[in-house]
């Protein structure tokens, strides 16, 4: 099987999957009073579809922030997972200000994978996917700076099938929770070069400072322990002092 094939079949396998967690939340939700809420498995794996859609083939040498995360990786100040490129990048490019404001200011996400987690929960709720989705889609030369040619957000005929799927969720009374720190995820993605310099910066001073910690608690115990040896009184055998005979004493 040749690589484009693959490709395809992965892209086709999202699609079915994405249109399977659509049907399932319309037919248990749609057009009904009852809030589906991320405590429904249903909602859980809308959710985790469309993550998988909108990562899917995202460039990995997008920008000066990847580079820099994979010195600083290199230097071994953060995991593999903290160079892998997320979403929200791509997302940001569409939000205004103030909306990415929103997205910035919630106090239990401080990642950018939750930070895009976030925001197609935020759109869920408010209806407001399907348009969202039109402008990811919109300009191609941008959408081909951010994602592989091989990816199913430049699948054209596939990806116009978004927006379509997104309106067919607006029935949904959604009450997805987002300021969740379990949107988190196990990676932190640092945005900025700047960020990660300054972060580098911090772990190099923390390193020294530990290492400085943990070489003056162990002069501490060494000294600690000597202190001891010579409280304790020595055997007989090794003690230097000459001992007098009892006979002497007597």
């Amino acid at each position: 099987i040749s690589g484009s094939q693959t490709n395809d079949t992965k892209r086709q396998f999202l699609l079915e999957r994405l249109l399977d967690a659509v049907k399932q939340c319309q037919i248990r939700f749609g057009g009904r009073k009852e809030i589906a809420s991320d405590s429904d498995s249903r909602v859980t794996c809308l959710c985790a579809q469309f993550e998988a859609v909108f990562q899917h083939g995202l460039r990995r040498s997008r920008g000066l922030a990847l580079t820099a995360a994979a010195i600083k990786q290199a230097a071994g100040f953060s995991s593999k997972t903290e160079t892998e490129p997320v979403f929200w990048y791509y997302v940001k490019e569409v939000l205004n200000r103030h909306e990415l404001q929103r997205f910035y200011s919630l106090k239990a996400i401080t990642t950018d994978i939750g930070r895009g987690r976030a925001w197609l929960r935020c759109a869920l709720n408010e209806h407001s996917l399907e348009r969202y989705v039109h402008m990811l889609l919109a300009d191609k030369n941008r959408l081909s700076v951010f994602y592989e040619d091989w990816s199913f957000m430049m699948d054209e005929e596939r990806s116009s099938m978004i927006p379509t799927m997104a309106a067919g969720l607006n029935s949904i009374l959604f009450a997805i929770n987002i300021d969740n720190k379990d949107l988190n995820g196990q990676s932190k993605c640092t945005p900025t070069v700047s960020d990660l310099l300054k972060e580098s910066t911090q772990n190099v001073t923390s390193l020294l400072k530990e290492s400085t910690q943990g070489v003056s608690s162990l002069l501490r115990e060494i000294t600690a322990s000597s202190a001891v040896s010579i409280l304790i009184k020595p055997d007989q055998d090794s003690d230097p002092l000459p001992v007098l005979s009892r006979n002497v004493n007597a």
